[in-house]
């Protein structure tokens, strides 16, 4: 039992040298991997089902009580899970920040592998990594986004309190993003290694479940989820680790939230359900550099890529 054993009251291992990142919760025989993984998958559903909406129902509630119960909750909670509230937001922001922390005990319980599995195959989160592609994200991803409105450029016409919406945006936007990294690109995408030999499977499976569980959505908007969680799901993979996919996915929303907030349109960026051809190729143009120039970026600082042998 090493170090995180007395944590989660198990004993826990290291996966075997030279795996890959999809490949770390794989072992012989695959049967016994297999079942074990169905497990894990149907406790994090279960927890993206029932936990994240109920730790948001939760913080909502104590908004609620802590701005003197105004009105019925009902009518409150319906608004602020609307993002008519900032407390909706910050809740459903931290509520999904929780999967970390599922897939973390998880990833210990069900698989007794040490938690630091789940960042990268190094192990651990590479934090230097992730501030360089976090910068790399900023300037492109903002950068296309200017050129392909360039004659429609982004409105300033904030609401009221607008300060504290940017505020809550900064710190818990990127909660959120690594909540949907460590569930997608982290544990479904190593569960879905198991599947088969190749990367490609959990790369496709674990992009199609992203994009299915984000709602109602016309063909555009589906295609533009299904080619950031393709193209983030092949980082992962030929960096061995979350961290370029957690920092470009925080920059991502941090931004998409930070524009509606100046628009004065939060309410249509949360209950957006369509898109257009012309914005799906621009964002997934978007992605592809940046997924381009993180690639690039962890050659050159040489991040590991499979699992080193600890013995």
């Amino acid at each position: 039992m090493n170090r995180f054993g007395w944590l989660f009251g198990t004993r826990i291992a290291d996966p075997s040298p030279g795996l890959s990142y999809p490949a770390v919760l794989r072992r012989e025989p695959l049967s016994t991997s297999a079942a074990t993984s169905l497990g894990g998958v149907l406790a994090i559903l279960a927890g993206y089902v029932v936990i994240v909406p109920g730790l948001a129902w939760l913080l909502v509630a104590c908004a609620w009580v802590l701005n003197g119960t105004p009105g019925h909750f009902g009518v409150y909670r319906e608004q602020a899970i609307g993002f008519q509230h900032l407390s909706g937001m910050v809740a459903t922001h931290l509520a999904i920040g929780a999967l970390v922390l599922l897939v973390l005990v998880v990833v210990a319980r069900v698989h007794h592998l040490a938690p630091k599995w789940a960042c990268s195959v190094q192990p651990g989160f590479r934090w230097r990594y992730a501030l360089a592609t976090l910068l790399v994200a900023v300037v492109m991803l903002n950068s296309v986004h200017w050129l392909s409105r360039w004659d429609d450029p982004p409105t300033w016409n904030p609401g009221a309190g607008w300060g504290w919406w940017m505020l809550a945006i900064v710190l818990t936007a990127p909660l959120q993003a690594a909540g949907e990294e460590f569930f997608f690109r982290g544990y479904l995408l190593q569960a879905s290694g198991i599947l088969g030999r190749a990367n490609w499977v959990a790369v496709v499976v674990s992009a199609l479940i992203f994009a299915g569980l984000h709602g109602t959505q016309d063909v555009p908007l589906f295609v533009d989820r299904l080619g950031f969680g393709l193209l983030i799901g092949t980082l992962v993979v030929l960096t061995g680790g979350l961290e370029a996919a957690v920092a470009v996915h925080a920059v991502n929303n941090v931004f998409a939230f930070g524009y509606a907030v100046a628009g004065n349109r939060v309410e249509q960026l949360r209950t957006i359900s369509g898109s257009q051809w012309s914005t799906t190729a621009w964002n997934l143009t978007a992605y592809f550099l940046v997924v381009l120039l993180c690639w690039i970026i962890g050659r050159r600082m040489n991040v590991a890529t499979v699992t080193p042998d600890l013995s």
